[in-house]
C-alpha cells in the first residue's frame, strides 16, 4: 500500500483516564490536523576569535502543538466538547433512544479531558499524549456553499511526540453534519428566559470562540518534555461574532445603552436522521453576555451589521455558556 500521500493521512484517538498516560485509540477522528513540533536550539555565541560562534548544540524542551479543522456533526461534536467545555458528561436517555449530552463548564474545578492522538500515514505514524484543546471556534456561514455545515476549528497542545503504530481494527462511524442553513436564532433580555424569542430574517453568519488558557508545567527532572498530568489553567472565556441583516435599530440600541444591556442568545439546529417519532438530532448553544462592538457593511444590495459579543457570567442562571447535543449514541467512545 502506498504511503506519504496526503489523501492517506489518518487520525485516531482515545480519551485518557489520567492526563499524559497513553491509551490505545478507540475511535477514528475525521478532523484535518496540522501538527508542529518545536525543539528550541541554543543560539549561544561562543567566543572563538572567529566569525563563527555557534559551536555547542543543545536543545530545550520539546513543544507540541496542533491545529485542527472538522465539520461539526451531531455524533462527534459532543466528543470534542469533552475537551473544549466539560469532561465526564454522559447522555441522558429520553426513554426511546435519544440521548442528550449537556456541557455546562465547571467553574471551580478542572475536568477538561485529554486524549492520546495517533496520526500520520500508515508508513509513518506518530503519537502524542495529553493532547488538550487550548482554544476552539464554532462557526457558520449560511451563504458559504463550499462549507454548508457548521465548522469546528481547534488549537491543541500536546505533551510529547513519538513514533508509533496505529491501533488496529477501528471501524468507521456514521456521522451527520450540522448544517448552517436552518439554524435558529433566539435573543432575549437579561432576566428573561433563554430561547423565548426567535429572531427571523436576521442571522447570516456567526462564530463562537472559547479559550481555556491552558499551560503545561515542567520541572528540573523533566528533561525532554513537560510533566505528565501537571496542567495550569487561567480564565476560561467565551466570545462571539454575529453578522445580521441591518434592518432595524433594536440590537444596536442595546449596544449604545448607557447601562450594559445583557443579551441571552441561543443558536439551535436540528436535522439528520430521525431518532424516533419526531425526535431528531439537535445542537443547542446558549450564551449570556453583552454586545462589545459594532460595524456596518453590505451584503449584495443590503446593509448588514457585525456585532461582537463578550460572554459574562450570569449569577441568576449560573452560566456563561452551555451546550446541549441530542443524538442516538448511548456513549462517546
Amino acid at each position: 500500500m502506498p504511503t506519504n500521500e496526503d489523501i492517506l493521512l489518518q487520525a485516531q484517538a482515545a480519551i485518557e483516564v489520567t492526563r499524559g498516560t497513553d491509551l490505545a485509540a478507540t475511535r477514528k477522528v475525521y478532523a484535518q490536523f496540522t501538527p508542529s513540533v518545536v525543539r528550541p536550539l541554543s543560539p549561544f555565541r561562543n567566543t572563538t576569535g572567529t566569525y563563527h560562534g555557534r559551536r555547542r548544540a543543545s536543545y530545550g524542551r520539546t513543544k507540541v502543538s496542533l491545529s485542527a479543522s472538522d465539520e461539526a456533526t451531531y455524533q462527534d461534536l459532543p466528543w470534542w466538547f469533552q475537551l473544549c467545555l466539560k469532561g465526564g458528561v454522559t447522555g441522558v436517555d429520553d426513554g426511546s433512544g435519544a440521548y442528550t449530552y449537556t456541557f455546562t463548564p465547571t467553574i471551580t474545578s478542572d475536568d477538561l479531558k485529554s486524549i492520546t492522538l495517533e496520526l500520520g500515514d500508515s508508513g509513518n505514524p506518530y503519537q502524542s499524549s495529553q493532547v488538550m484543546v487550548n482554544s476552539w471556534t464554532l462557526r457558520m456561514d449560511a451563504d458559504n456553499d463550499a462549507e454548508p455545515a457548521w465548522m469546528l476549528d481547534l488549537e491543541l497542545i500536546g505533551r510529547d511526540w513519538s513514533t508509533t503504530t496505529f491501533t488496529a481494527a477501528i471501524g468507521d462511524r456514521t456521522t451527520e453534519p450540522i448544517l448552517a442553513r436552518g439554524t435558529k436564532l433566539y435573543i432575549d433580555d437579561g432576566g428573561g428566559t433563554m430561547g423565548s424569542t426567535q429572531k427571523t430574517g436576521t442571522l447570516i453568519s456567526c462564530s463562537i470562540t472559547g479559550n481555556n488558557n491552558l499551560t503545561y508545567k515542567a520541572f528540573a527532572e523533566d528533561t525532554t518534555y513537560v510533566a505528565a498530568n501537571k496542567v495550569g489553567r487561567g480564565e476560561q472565556t467565551f466570545d462571539a461574532q454575529f453578522t445580521f441583516e441591518f434592518a432595524d435599530d433594536t440590537e444596536f440600541a442595546k449596544f449604545r445603552s448607557t447601562v450594559p444591556a445583557e443579551r441571552l442568545i441561543r443558536l439551535e439546529q436540528s436535522g439528520g436522521t430521525a431518532i424516533h417519532t419526531t425526535v431528531y438530532p439537535r445542537m443547542r448553544l446558549d450564551m449570556w453576555g453583552y454586545w462589545s462592538s459594532w460595524s456596518r457593511g453590505t451584503r449584495v444590495n443590503n446593509l448588514v451589521a457585525t456585532f461582537g459579543f463578550m460572554g459574562f457570567y450570569d449569577t441568576t442562571d449560573s452560566k456563561t455558556f452551555s451546550a446541549a447535543i441530542v443524538n442516538a449514541l448511548s456513549s462517546l467512545p
